[in-house]
């Protein structure tokens, strides 16, 4: 059934295309029937999605984001952020006081978009954060990811645990379809 679609659906492409000639009255610019009208529709269908297919598989997004963020009631107050992908410098940024305010309230700060190719990438950030009793400390976290062929944004947010003044790191992933 569905090789002699093909088939058909073949015939049909090189008879549009003037490989194959139609009768006197098709060529002359009159309607098909419409069983060929039908396979017309499928082959264009088809042809469209080979070619999203194909896009995908030669062309895949490379692109990757990460966004800094902080829990809105969050006593922490960040300083400045460098983030390094695979041990290169990729990003640094000090950040200011509408910054922070905007921080406090819920938004998110891109710290990178770039170009990383697909496979394991390993994502190390270093932080400097004002706790709530005004001291400054020093925070390092390292992160795997995998990239795969769709594009891919990592947030990192450092919190604040209950059970100790130092806090950690939490990184979350999500990959954003084209």
């Amino acid at each position: 059934m569905i090789r002699g679609r093909l088939l058909a659906l073949a015939f049909l492409g090189l008879a549009l295309s003037g490989a194959l000639p139609l009768t006197q009255a098709h060529a002359a610019g009159a309607p098909l029937p419409k069983d060929l009208q039908g396979l017309k529709g499928e082959l264009l269908n088809l042809n469209r999605d080979i070619s999203q297919i194909e896009k995908d598989l030669l062309f895949p997004s490379t692109e990757t984001a990460v966004v800094f963020a902080l829990e809105p009631s969050s006593p922490l107050k960040i300083i400045d952020a460098k983030l390094l992908v695979d041990d290169k410098d990729v990003a640094y940024h000090f950040y200011s006081e509408p910054e922070l305010a905007a921080l406090a309230k819920g938004g998110m700060h891109r710290l990178f978009t770039g170009n990383v190719t697909s496979g394991q990438h390993n994502l190390k950030v270093v932080m400097t954060l004002r706790g709530a009793n005004g001291a400054e400390q020093q925070r390092t976290a390292s992160y795997t990811f995998t990239k795969g062929a769709q594009r891919k944004v990592i947030e990192v947010k450092p919190v604040v645990q209950a059970t100790t003044s130092q806090g950690d790191v939490r990184f979350r992933e999500w990959e954003v379809q084209q």
